[in-house]
């Protein structure tokens, strides 16, 4: 925009109009008395504004300030104005320091200010800035997988259930005191059945204050450990020999252990499963659209494989269940791995889901010296 008189004079208008200047009268007269005499080329003095503008002789009264001082307040004002009401004004108004006349000064467009910015220096600001986002991206928890979403994502308490192995103390088979373990004993109610069966058993057995689980409990453990970590999600660790039903019903539940010690999972895993039916010893599929019924047996001599089956169901009070059975040690840690892990969840999901929320798996598991396994997927049946 090119300025002419009576673009100036709405500036100066302007000016004299905003609410930095509507209190002050001998600042606005002022400001429209010195545009009009720089305008006519007039020769601006301190004597000359003191005659014209306040209309005193000097002779009559020697060393008066009244000029500096209003021209002094004149600029406060301007700058005042400036900064403020005048901040977005294409132009602004200025009165130099020592001086008397008006001037227009175009203001730059803020755009012109990045011609002077040095991009060399800006640029460590900006690898800071991106290694900034970085860490806040990392840092950031990731979505939830489809599986776990009930565990990760809703404001339920989960137990982790590790199956461990209810025992008694007395003599051993070496003749020493020590504790004992029969796989067909598993509660403390089926202990006293055996001193009724076996009352010879009276006084030398005693049930053990204690029971003992495998590797697997610390191994499942510490793999569903860092996979909650990972979602800033934490579960409690209860044992199984030492859960009661009202404390499964609390929350969602994880169980991680054998089959072989009747633990209460079993009973739940039954009631949700619509074609599968698991005891100690075997799982039977039947009445199924498409696969035949089958029934496997579980108790083989061998450690180093084994089935191992995982089944998310759903429980009492809207809650979830997740279990990992399994004969020994290799079967369970396996597919806790297995399922804890991103790359292969996704790959589930995406394969035998297909949007179904529950499932039932059967793994083939091979390991030696029970540590290194191998993982076949044998079926999976979605409900």
């Amino acid at each position: 925009m090119q300025l002419n008189e009576r673009i100036e004079q709405e500036i100066v208008s302007k000016i004299k109009d905003s609410d930095t200047f509507k209190n002050a009268p001998t600042s606005r007269g002022l400001l429209q008395y010195l545009y009009e005499a720089t305008k006519n080329g007039a020769h601006l003095k301190e004597t000359v504004i003191e005659l014209e503008f306040f209309k005193n002789n000097l002779s009559e009264e020697k060393n008066n300030p009244r000029v500096r001082v209003n021209i002094y307040n004149l600029r406060k004002k301007l700058t005042a104005y400036n900064e403020t009401e005048g901040d977005t004004d294409g132009w602004q108004l200025k009165i130099d320091k020592g001086q008397y006349k008006v001037r227009f000064v175009k203001k730059r467009a803020p755009v012109g200010r990045l011609n002077k910015i040095s991009w060399s220096q800006l640029f460590p600001y900006g690898l800071l800035l991106v290694a900034l986002v970085a860490l806040l991206l990392t840092n950031m928890t990731p979505k939830s997988p489809l599986l776990w979403q009930s565990f990760l994502d809703s404001g339920k308490s989960t137990n982790l259930i590790l199956g461990d192995h209810f025992g008694a103390i007395g003599e051993t088979i070496t003749g020493e005191k020590g504790w004992s373990r029969d796989f067909e004993i598993n509660s403390v109610d089926e202990f006293y059945d055996l001193l009724e069966r076996k009352p010879e058993l009276k006084g030398v057995l005693h049930p053990s204050k204690y029971s003992y689980t495998t590797r697997m409990a610390a191994m499942a453990t510490q793999q569903l450990q860092q996979f909650f970590q990972e979602y800033d999600k934490e579960f409690s660790i209860r044992f199984s020999t030492q859960t009661t039903l009202p404390e499964i019903k609390e929350g969602n539940a994880i169980y991680a252990g054998p089959v072989k010690n009747e633990n209460q999972f079993i009973r739940f895993f039954n009631d949700a499963n619509p074609h599968f039916n698991l005891t100690a010893r075997t799982l039977k599929l039947s009445n199924h659209p498409i696969l035949k019924d089958t029934l496997l047996t579980f108790g083989g001599s061998r450690v180093d494989q084994e089935y191992a089956i995982v089944s998310k169901y759903p429980s009492i009070g809207n809650s979830d269940h997740f279990v990992f059975f399994s004969q020994h040690d290799i079967g369970v840690s396996a597919t806790v791995e297995y399922f804890t892990n991103n790359d292969s969840l996704q790959k589930f999901e995406k394969k035998y889901l297909k949007g179904k929320k529950y499932f039932t798996a059967l793994f083939k598991v091979k390991g030696q010296h029970r540590v290194n396994t191998d993982l076949n997927l044998e079926m999976v049946v979605g409900f």
